[in-house]
């Protein structure tokens, strides 16, 4: 029988007045509890001066993972 898995890869960047400053990326799927965001800062100076907004962002983020995640048990019934 053919069992298969879902997987998503969901990536994100803080732009700061059109510079980016942190690059943020997942991979979820259905049989993970919690899923771990990954963090590149790209420029350091920006990031210290906007740290509120970068974590803001940072936020946003997860709660986009999380509802993917949620999406993805509820279609495998998990």
């Amino acid at each position: 029988m053919l069992q298969t898995t879902q997987s998503i890869s969901l990536n994100g960047s803080s732009v700061i007045d059109g510079a980016s400053v942190v690059n943020f990326s997942t991979s979820l799927s259905a049989d993970q509890a919690y899923s771990s965001i990954s963090m590149q800062i790209v420029d350091m100076e920006l990031y210290k001066a906007n740290k509120d907004k970068v974590r803001e962002d940072r936020d946003t983020f997860q709660k986009q993972a999380d509802t993917l995640v949620d999406g993805l048990c509820a279609s495998e019934g998990k």
